[in-house]
């Protein structure tokens, strides 16, 4: 059932993405309690049609008492109804149809080594994975391995390097440029398999890790699901989000999930880190 919920908070983000903000009224917020890694549908009508895209919320996991706001990330997409819509359109104040969160690309707070590999706006619902995990158990531990074109398209830049901070021994990061090259660091190029399979080993101990997220473009979460199946690691410590299709491996709608995790195809009709036509997640 979908909610109207009021916009408090447009923040951009980079050139082409940023976060949208909704008040949960405190009748609605058990409603719209959610785990970490979950995403929201949202809709609205244009003459006479109604759209519907999903994004994953990416603030902490709330207590038992829910929400009191949620805050999703919305990449743009060339002709996107919705992303077009909430670049350029929407504004505080505005009411958006909000369907409570759901999906199973979770990562319940618990003692333990937990890694992801992401591209992109993959990244969203890891962030909300990464700050709820941390804080909340002193004893887990995470590595986040992520691939973006260039340092001015990467999202929540401040933000993770708020939880480095934060938690500088607990919380190991790599950044990968696909485009641009890095004064430190990795070289620039995309993560395959190939690398992948090379690069993981030497981060961390691959066997020690208890979950695994991947979560991105089709491509590199193909890739590194083939490089920790390489690697010995076990399909049920794999867990998988499709945010768009790259040109090596068009999907035109939601594909079944090989795994405990879920993928989607888009590109609009498909999708981009946020776009969506028919919501699969």
């Amino acid at each position: 059932m979908f909610h109207p919920l009021r916009v408090t908070g447009i923040e951009r983000l980079t050139d082409d993405s940023v976060t949208v903000t909704f008040d949960v009224p405190a009748p609605l917020r058990e409603t719209y309690r959610f785990a970490a890694g979950q995403h929201l549908a949202v809709r609205r009508f244009v003459d006479g049609s109604e759209i519907r895209r999903t994004y994953s919320v990416c603030d902490p996991a709330p207590g038992p008492e829910g929400p009191e706001s949620l805050r999703v990330g919305v990449r743009l997409v060339e002709g996107g109804e919705f992303s077009v819509f909430a670049h350029k359109e929407l504004a505080v104040g505005d009411l958006v149809d909000v369907m409570p969160p759901t999906g199973r690309f979770v990562l319940d707070p618990r003692p333990g080594y937990f890694a992801a590999v992401v591209g992109g706006s993959g990244i969203t619902p890891v962030l909300s994975h990464i700050a709820t995990v941390l804080g909340r158990e002193p004893a887990a531990r995470f590595c986040l391995v992520r691939s973006d074109r260039s340092a001015a398209s990467t999202m929540f830049l401040e933000e993770i390097a708020d939880l480095k901070d934060r938690y500088p021994d607990r919380l190991q990061l790599v950044n990968v440029l696909s485009r641009e090259d890095q004064q430190a660091g990795l070289p620039s190029g995309r993560l395959d398999q190939e690398r992948l399979t090379a690069l993981l080993p030497a981060l961390l101990p691959v066997a020690a890790v208890d979950g695994w997220y991947l979560c991105g473009p089709f491509g590199l979460v193909r890739g590194a699901e083939q490089a920790l199946r390489g690697l010995g690691v076990d399909r049920s410590r794999i867990h998988q989000e499709i945010f768009h299709v790259e040109e090596d491996g068009p999907v035109t709608g939601p594909r079944p999930n090989p795994g405990p995790g879920r993928q989607h195809g888009r590109r609009d009709a498909r999708r981009t880190r946020g776009e969506l036509a028919v919501r699969g997640r």
